[in-house]
């Protein structure tokens, strides 16, 4: 067995012009052979169309890198197509309506390859709890317990219609990484994945690929043992593997229309994305981004619109912010990104949430076989731009899919506002404190918390909740972190998945003080004359009336110390 894969390794090596790698493959000995021509037909294995196909793809990504070719030189910019959804209006309460009706049809795909190294945390970021209130209610947990209750509402619809709901799920996908799968995997078991059938989980792995050494696409390698360097491809890798794995295959025999991408740590995304999921059914979106409004020049990726002067073919894309400014100024507007009537840009900004159709999403799959568009970013070490300072290697983002649409797909965006769609928690105390004080988000675990709470606020507020006036002592610094603490506010998703659910729940006066923390769980549980000013969790099942939490059993937020767990200490 040992000789075909020997022989198999030489062929991929022969195939792919590595003559380096051919001959230390020739002169090694033993398992260092051995364990060499497995990871050579491994790597050759995981890359659609093997690593020739990757050697020429590299070999004129770099070649077009070498020559300064502006990938955006044949394109003219315009505004893109999109809704602008605003909270509470009766269009945001059709959407949400639409959007919860088709959940039927939806499956969910989480991007969670990321350790949570950038924040000083050791472990995976989706078992980071969302708030020091309740340390079980982690990211990942606060997802399932929202793909559930989904699920719920539709089995209810199901049933009312006469419709038979035995095996109907709402399937979740994870990609993970070489980094993230087993300690995701380990999370799984040991919480009984929240509750979720394991079935219902489906899990793919990225892999990485071969790193690159100049602008031929010889491969890096390291000696004794004789091994390649592999480094990341990107998130994009998570559009092949649902094509090589079968996820969009499995998806669209069980009658899935729609696949909705979401990010690791955005726990405010959920309460978007039965609007955006109401834009794409209503507008017929193939693609949709999730955007928020941005300030020109700010440092985030936008939508744009680009038509190629030439053919006058369309692609409505990300465009990254480093390199939209240039391309608006060049052709579009001399001042480059001016503001819209609304004080914002008239590109809004990218937040890398994604809703495909899944009938075209699904043929344009298999119409590259799941290849993604790439792009190489070297830093060169030489001037005529041959050599690398370090090796380099092809690269890809999930947002850059319409570039492999074919003619007349609608891609499109649903620009919501930012305090009830993107927050993220990625940046450790130092960085966030430094982000805070230039007066941007710190997007730090502390941040986060706050935002949820905030986000939660406002819907309890838009029904009819009172709560006290604020005061500018509301905001409190930790660690040089500027966040503001009010009430503590958790509404799990069984409690509500929509504004209109929250609407139906809250009767007469019901107020909290600034102080409270309060947990509010169960579909069936409402709120008429209550008052709370402490800390209290509320799961009755049914309406809950003419009742006082008054204890001023406050929970109080104090600086970490080092003998608090790590959870605890990335907040200050």
């Amino acid at each position: 067995e040992m000789e075909s894969t020997h022989s198999d390794a030489e062929k991929i090596l022969q195939e792919s012009e590595q003559k380096e790698l051919l001959e230390k493959l020739s002169q090694a000995q033993g398992k260092e052979k051995d364990e060499f021509a497995e990871q050579v037909v491994f790597l050759n294995k995981n890359y659609p169309g093997g690593l020739q196909e990757y050697v020429k793809r590299a070999r004129a990504l770099l070649k077009d890198s070498s020559e300064d070719v502006n990938p955006y030189e044949a394109f003219v910019p315009s505004i893109p197509e999109g809704e602008n959804v605003a909270f509470a209006t009766e269009e945001f309460a059709e959407l949400e309506k639409i959007g919860i009706e088709n959940m039927e049809y939806a499956g969910f795909v989480l991007v969670a390859g990321g350790l949570g190294e950038r924040l000083g945390y050791g472990g995976i970021k989706i078992e980071i709890p969302i708030t020091c209130v309740d340390p079980n209610l982690t990211f990942l947990n606060y997802y399932i317990q929202n793909i559930l209750a989904f699920e719920s509402r539709v089995k209810r619809k199901m049933k009312e219609e006469g419709k038979d709901t035995t095996g109907f799920q709402v399937p979740l996908c994870i990609m993970t990484s070489g980094d993230t799968h087993e300690l995701t995997l380990k999370l799984l078991e040991n919480t009984k994945c929240y509750g979720m059938p394991k079935e219902q989980i489906t899990i793919v792995k990225q892999e990485k690929v071969p790193a690159l050494l100049g602008i031929d696409a010889a491969f890096a390698y390291e000696e004794k043992p004789l091994k390649l360097v592999t480094k990341p491809h990107g998130h994009g890798d998570v559009h092949t593997l649902l094509h090589t794995q079968g996820v969009v295959k499995k998806w669209k025999e069980q009658g899935k229309r729609w696949v909705i991408f979401f990010q690791d740590t955005n726990a405010l995304i959920f309460k978007s994305i039965p609007s955006m999921l109401g834009v794409s059914v209503k507008r017929d979106f193939d693609m949709n981004s999730a955007t928020v409004p941005r300030k020109p020049g700010e440092a985030v990726g936008a939508i744009c619109k680009l038509t190629n002067e030439k053919t006058k073919d369309e692609l409505t894309i990300n465009v990254e912010y480093n390199q939209l400014n240039p391309l608006l100024k060049s052709k579009w507007n001399k001042d480059g990104d001016v503001p819209g009537a609304d004080g914002f840009s008239q590109f809004p900004g990218n937040i890398n949430v994604l809703l495909f159709k899944l009938s075209t999403y699904a043929s344009t799959l298999e119409d590259t076989k799941g290849l993604m568009p790439e792009f190489v970013n070297p830093k060169y070490a030489d001037a005529a731009k041959t050599k690398f300072k370090t090796p380099t290697r092809l690269e890809c983002m999930m947002q850059d899919f319409p570039k492999l649409y074919k003619k007349g797909v609608k891609v499109g965006f649903t620009r919501m506002e930012r305090w009830m769609s993107f927050t993220t928690v990625k940046n450790n105390l130092t960085d966030a404190a430094a982000k805070s004080k230039a007066g941007l988000a710190p997007e730090s675990a502390s941040s986060g918390e706050s935002d949820f709470y905030y986000a939660n606020q406002k819907y309890l507020q838009q029904c009819g909740v009172q709560f006290e006036e604020e005061s500018e002592d509301i905001f409190k610094t930790w660690e040089g972190i500027k966040v503001r603490q009010a009430s503590k506010l958790i509404m799990l998703p069984s409690f509500a998945v929509s504004l209109a659910e929250v609407k139906d729940k809250i009767k007469g006066n019901v107020k909290i003080s600034n102080h409270s923390s309060v947990v509010l769980e169960g579909e069936n549980l409402s709120l008429k004359n209550v008052e709370i000013d402490g800390s209290v969790k509320i799961s009755k099942d049914g309406n809950l009336e003419d009742a006082k939490f008054v204890e001023k059993n406050y929970i109080q937020l104090e600086g970490t110390t080092e003998s608090d767990p790590e959870s605890l200490r990335i907040r200050g």
